[in-house]
């Protein structure tokens, strides 16, 4: 799916920023991912339907790195170092 149209890769970071990004992402599933999350408001498809349709592809809609380690591995394959930015936010002076 990602040849068939544009593709938005980030990197993002923050205290417990992987849990925060796979809650706004939703279950992997999208027919259990809760409503109000990406999976949940753009994907319907499920696991039981697949199994039932074997020509039938479930194209994953989104990505987000399962863990720290896993995104650590995934960074590289994306981005350059040329590429990624930082930053320090107005609000870091009210954070520890």
């Amino acid at each position: 799916m990602m040849m068939e149209a544009p593709v938005l890769a980030m990197i993002r970071e923050g205290v417990e920023v992987v849990a925060f990004v796979r809650k706004i992402v939703g279950s992997t599933e999208p027919k259990s991912a809760p409503a109000g999350t990406i999976r949940g408001d753009y994907a319907h498809m499920s696991y039981g339907y697949l199994d039932t349709n074997p020509d039938t592809n479930l194209y994953n809609l989104i990505h987000a790195s399962a863990d720290l380690d896993e995104a650590k591995l995934e960074i590289p394959h994306w981005f350059s170092p040329s590429e990624i930015m930082t930053h320090t936010p107005h609000s870091a002076k009210f954070m520890r």
